[in-house]
């Protein structure tokens, strides 16, 4: 009986696991010169801009220079290094999302232009 409730947990530990996995973010590791970034640290967080690209693919590092002025080597692949604005001005999220068309709502559009007209 014992042996029997250890292999559902295992099962159940094996499913979970594979459930994370699909659940995962990707990680973004192709940063560009210019582009701000944090660093985050256990005693907080760093924020700097990307200096230089050394490499290329998941081998590749960054040269970040610090708003303190430091400049330090990082791998593309640490998950300490987020990407928080591409040297063009957009976000991640703004540029992943480039392709699409910005949605409309007619509805609201209209609610706008009569309070435009109100005031």
């Amino acid at each position: 009986m014992r042996c029997r409730a250890n292999a559902d947990a295992k099962a159940a530990a094996a499913e979970n696991q594979s459930r994370c996995l699909r659940m995962k973010k990707g990680h973004r590791t192709d940063f560009k010169q210019g582009d701000e970034i944090s660093y985050a640290l256990p005693s907080g967080v760093l924020y700097g801009t990307v200096a230089r690209v050394l490499g290329a693919g998941e081998s590749a590092a960054v040269e970040i220079e610090f708003e303190d002025g430091r400049k330090e080597i990082k791998r593309v692949g640490d998950r300490a290094l987020s990407l928080l604005r591409r040297a063009s001005g957009l976000s991640e999220e703004e540029e992943r999302h480039s392709d699409r068309d910005r949605l409309r709502d007619t509805e609201i559009q209209q609610v706008y232009r009569s309070e435009k007209h109100k005031h």
